[in-house]
């Protein structure tokens, strides 16, 4: 229920996209995403992280649904984590999962989708600014 709620986020905020990028198309885990162009100050909603430390190797996650991947890649290890460089631009991601978070601060949801960018890397995105800025979208 949650990834429909996320959706249909996703797609009342991508009307904003220029006429030649789909603002109609849903999108689900294992559907591929495109980051956009690089801002001149880089990606403020996409961050890079990359996964240095496996404590419990044998740890596995639905990679259908993407249920269990939060919990799979960020409860425990070590990271690697800056903004997105801007050599992951113009391309097409797979979405591993798409979740709901609760803002500490201020408890309102905070939708993030995760984009698998490498070995034991990913992109996490800040749906709601992410598609906002353009920094990603789908064709």
């Amino acid at each position: 229920m949650k990834t429909c709620f996320i959706l249909l986020c996703l797609l009342f905020s991508m009307n904003s996209f220029a006429s030649n990028k789909d603002s109609t198309k849903s999108v689900q885990v294992n559907d591929s995403i495109f980051i956009g162009d690089c801002p001149k100050s880089g990606y403020v909603f996409v961050q890079y992280y990359q996964k240095t430390r496996f404590p419990n190797p044998n740890a596995q996650y639905n990679k259908a649904t993407g249920d269990d991947f939060y919990e799979y890649f960020f409860l425990d290890g070590d990271f690697d984590v800056k903004p997105l460089p801007c050599s992951f631009a113009n391309k097409a991601y797979r979405i591993i999962s798409i979740r709901t978070l609760v803002d500490k601060k201020t408890g309102a949801d905070r939708p993030v989708m995760f984009l698998e960018i490498g070995n034991n890397t990913v992109a996490w995105v800040e749906l709601n600014g992410a598609v906002e800025q353009m920094e990603i979208y789908s064709q």
